[in-house]
């Protein structure tokens, strides 16, 4: 039963990165459909065996976020919007809390990583295809794949940069790492491709995962990628067309400009119902109605740290910004090659959140949970929390 639940835990990881590919009537998209299988096999299987592991403070303040979402209805400007976005906010806390519950050692960590890259990696060659075939997502110069907005596209992308890399460097066989490490070239060229902004700052500071673990490479494994390198960059100014490449470039500009690709104003009128609203918020969900009334339609936070600071005001902020605390502080017990990763893995969360609506999507939670759930040793080398039987009434 463990087993069946891990690996169904896995497809839905795999299949994550496809979040609009084929929707069906009714049971929706591919990882709807994969993640509610995962969830029902995930909790039988924590009933049979009849024990969990003891809650860490991630999942106590992403649960308290999640509640005083839920709790947010009663005062909503939307409050269908806010049932929606509570609703999905649960369905994801329970996937943090099946990561935590079912990938509980580092092997099953890293299978679930693997799991991702090789999503990512598919939709980066579709990606590719897209562009071969000369049909364009948006403004004649940004290619997607399976109907994907093109910065949520990216942002997919450029996550899994440091999860190959670091997929790359445990493994034993050189041969197999170097599978992992052709993700490299495969998803910066996407990246380029979607001429996302975000997702490419977003990108370079997943890179920085490279000269930071780099010195652990015999000198032939470096000369290796360094030609892997030139080779990337070569690729991008030769495949990737000129106006994806300009649009990126125009990134300093638009930002000296205030303008963030359109976002400087809807941020400002969020900023401005946050003083209306500071500590409770609009109502979770509710940031486009709340906005409407000044940009004249409902255009969504395109920012994870301000939508949340609208919708869920200081009080939903802070549960949140602990959660995430509560994932990072454990990290420094990690092994370096580990913490490293999970550090700039974080790091390019972070960045990618600013500019991104990514509060409510799966891939955001994921890679929370992924941190969450890493065995964190104490420095005497003894798990911090093994699971504990469940209480069971006598009958």
């Amino acid at each position: 039963m463990s087993k069946a639940a891990f690996w169904t835990l896995w497809c839905f990881v795999f299949v994550l990165p496809w979040d609009e590919f084929i929707l069906m009537p009714v049971l929706g998209t591919i990882p709807r459909l994969v993640g509610l299988v995962a969830s029902a096999v995930g909790v039988l299987h924590i009933l049979a065996r009849r024990r969990v592991r003891p809650l860490s403070w991630f999942h106590v303040f992403a649960l308290l976020f999640v509640l005083w979402a839920g709790v947010s209805a009663f005062w909503s400007i939307d409050p269908q919007a806010t049932r929606l976005r509570f609703l999905t906010y649960l369905q994801l806390v329970v996937l943090v809390w099946l990561i935590w519950e079912i990938a509980w050692s580092p092997e099953r960590q890293r299978a679930l990583l693997q799991a991702y890259v090789l999503g990512v990696s598919l939709a980066a060659v579709v990606t590719i295809r897209t562009y071969l075939l000369g049909v364009p997502a948006l403004e004649g110069t940004r290619y997607s794949a399976f109907s994907f907005n093109v910065n949520e596209l990216g942002m997919r992308l450029a996550l899994g940069l440091p999860m190959a890399w670091y997929l790359s460097l445990s493994q034993p066989h050189q041969r197999v790492a170097w599978i992992w490490r052709l993700y490299l070239p495969l998803g910066v060229t996407a990246i380029l491709l979607t001429a996302s902004r975000g997702a490419f700052l977003a990108a370079l500071v997943a890179l920085a995962i490279i000269p930071w673990t780099v010195g652990r490479l015999r000198l032939r494994t470096k000369v290796a990628l360094y030609a892997l390198a030139a080779g990337t960059l070569l690729l991008a100014t030769q495949f990737v067309p000129e106006t994806s490449l300009a649009r990126i470039q125009t990134m300093r500009a638009d930002i000296d400009a205030g303008y963030f690709g359109g976002r400087g104003a809807i941020w400002t009128a969020g900023l401005e119902v946050a003083q209306e609203h500071p500590i409770a918020g609009v109502g979770a969900g509710a940031y486009g109605a709340a906005v409407e009334p000044t940009l004249f339609i409902g255009w969504g936070a395109h920012s994870v740290p301000i939508a949340i600071l609208v919708e869920n005001g200081i009080v939903g902020l802070l549960l949140l910004l602990a959660a995430v605390a509560a994932a990072t502080i454990p990290v420094r017990y990690l092994p370096p090659l580990q913490r490293r990763f999970s550090i700039v893995l974080l790091l390019a969360l972070a960045v990618a959140s600013l500019s991104g609506e990514w509060e409510n999507r799966k891939f955001f939670w994921f890679v929370l949970g992924v941190l969450a759930a890493q065995v964190v040793y104490r420095p005497a080398g003894q798990p911090v929390s093994p699971a504990v039987p469940l209480r069971v009434r006598p009958r």
